[in-house]
């Protein structure tokens, strides 16, 4: 046996000697969380291992393993199986021990990364937790059941939505107001709830009850129709906020008081102002001019009209 050979034969049972010593380094080293990583607490104490070198140690002793089984015997067939004699084994020993220490340094490295997995979601859970995103999943509750009475249909200047059309009288009348009756609708002359002053109050009927206000507004001769306009939104945004949608157009020729009536009737002053409300109830602000005279109008609706 030549010196070549002997050193090729001193390096496989080195190897196989060291790969059967070291073999599993993962299963004896490696250690994953005590808990399962789903239920990791912010403040849990994690003492696993977060690194990849024990199985990657595995994953070398076993490519060192194939690597000198293969090798010499790839180069030297007939003399490989003729140089263990002396050492007192056989080739079939030698892949036997070979074989056995690379099966071990692979399951050992498989169950290396697992860990690291579980040790990885682990940290990552605790993060979560720490920081607020990852609570546990709300219990569903089942809605509470409200003892009291339901809420009256909303209502509006004093009326109320749905109410018949004696209700409604008797409710202008009650406030001292003139009450009068037209197909399909009606007119109490002032508003019973007191906002507006000076707005009058026409009264729709849908199937015999009440399905919307419209709040007329004929501003005095000495108020002027701009004036009216201006205090009547305030009053709206006072009592509802700012609107949802504004969209009024007066040109500059009309904002003086004594164009924008002329402005109003022809057409060249438009748009309105609109609230939903969290009741439902849908409020409309516009200037109606096409039949004289011109008038303020806001009108109310229980929901908001289909477009």
């Amino acid at each position: 046996m030549n010196g070549c050979t002997k050193t090729r034969m001193l390096a496989v049972l080195v190897a196989g000697g060291l790969g059967l010593s070291c073999a599993g380094c993962s299963f004896v080293f490696s250690r994953g969380p005590e808990i399962a990583p789903e239920e990791t607490g912010p403040e849990a104490e994690l003492d696993c291992t977060d690194h990849p070198w024990w199985a990657l140690l595995d994953i070398s002793i076993a490519s060192s393993m194939v690597l000198a089984l293969i090798i010499p015997a790839a180069s030297e067939t007939g003399a490989w199986a003729r140089e263990y004699k002396p050492y007192a084994i056989s080739p079939e020993a030698g892949i036997l021990v070979g074989g056995a220490g690379i099966v071990v340094s692979g399951i050992s490295a498989v169950h290396g990364f697992d860990v690291l997995g579980q040790c990885a979601r682990a940290h990552h859970r605790k993060r979560e937790r720490r920081e607020g995103m990852g609570s546990a999943p709300l219990v569903r509750e089942e809605p509470r059941r409200d003892a009291r009475p339901p809420a009256p249909p909303p209502g509006a200047a004093g009326f109320v939505f749905g109410e018949l059309m004696d209700e409604a009288a008797a409710t202008c009348l009650g406030a001292g107001l003139q009450w009068s009756e037209a197909a399909g609708g009606a007119r109490c002359s002032g508003k019973p709830s007191g906002e507006l002053p000076g707005a009058s109050a026409q009264l729709e009927f849908t199937d015999g009850r009440l399905s919307a206000v419209e709040l007329v507004i004929d501003p005095a001769e000495d108020a002027g129709l701009a004036g009216a306009l201006r205090e009547t939104e305030v009053a709206l945004v006072r009592l509802f906020g700012k609107p949802g949608h504004r969209s009024f157009v007066i040109p500059d020729e009309c904002k003086a008081e004594e164009a924008f009536l002329g402005c109003v009737v022809d057409g060249r002053v438009t748009g309105r102002a609109s609230w939903s409300l969290p009741d439902g109830q849908y409020v409309t602000l516009s200037i109606a001019g096409a039949s004289p005279p011109a008038t303020i109008r806001v009108r109310i609706t229980p929901k908001r009209p289909e477009p």
